[in-house]
């Protein structure tokens, strides 16, 4: 088994990216909420200059208390699996 990718201050700011989209278009007032609950500290944390596995962290806490931890997982994943495929040579 592979090592995962590191956390970067891109990922989560491509990720952050992804849910202000969620949470315009959420019907659900209270997704909504625990969505921005969950990433907002990160936009602080990133500019005062935190390592991004101390930031993610932190999002991964507020999520898990929210019962939306897997939901922000599979955005990470999401995130790193587009730049792997992005980063993959094309035949030419």
């Amino acid at each position: 088994m592979s090592d995962p990718q590191p956390i970067t201050n891109e990922n989560i700011l491509k990720i952050l990216g992804i849910v202000l989209i969620e949470i315009r278009a959420a019907d659900d007032l209270p997704t909504a909420r625990m969505l921005a609950d969950s990433f907002h500290n990160a936009p602080a944390m990133i500019a005062r200059g935190a390592d991004p596995q101390d930031t993610w962290a932190s999002v991964l806490n507020i999520a898990r208390r929210l019962e939306m931890e897997r939901y922000v997982v599979s955005l990470l994943n999401h995130v790193q699996a587009r730049q792997i495929s992005s980063r993959a040579p094309t035949d030419t």
